[in-house]
């Protein structure tokens, strides 16, 4: 039989890291999902395909930042800034490949609607970041408000 360990309590720092993460994920969730479905409704199947490619795009790339930082929130601020700047240029090589595989192959992915795909990408980054910001201004930060 294994033995229970007691779990160590959460830190001040990744406490408010997971608190940020929630938030944008709800956030992202909501603008995606609404922007999704106004594209569904009024432009159809492909529209509403594109929009949710692109709503999806944005949550793994912001998912993945808050992810990282919340592994390290305890870390020194260099080993912080260091997996911050790590994740970033691995996230937005994965993009640039991705985008490079759609321009290769551009008849393959001619359905793809460009208006829905811009419209959907920036309701969801400001659903996000909106959401986020809104918990940030609301979070207290000790060494601060003391």
């Amino acid at each position: 039989m294994r033995e229970v360990r007691e779990r160590r309590p959460i830190s001040e720092n990744t406490r408010r890291a997971q608190q940020l993460l929630v938030a944008g994920l709800v956030g992202g969730h909501m603008a995606g999902l609404t922007v999704v479905g106004l594209f569904l409704a009024l432009g159809g199947t492909n529209a509403g395909a594109t929009a949710a490619i692109g709503a999806a795009v944005v949550l793994a790339f912001y998912t993945i930042a808050l992810g990282v930082q919340l592994a390290v929130a305890d870390a020194a601020p260099k080993v912080v800034l260091f997996a911050w700047f790590a994740s970033y240029v691995t996230r937005v090589s994965i993009l640039g490949l991705g985008l490079a595989a759609v321009l290769a192959n551009a008849e393959r992915w001619a359905w793809l609607d460009p208006v829905a795909l811009f419209v959907s990408t920036i309701v969801t980054v400001m659903g996000w970041l909106g959401l986020e910001l809104w918990r940030f201004s609301r979070m207290r930060v000790l060494v601060y408000d003391e």
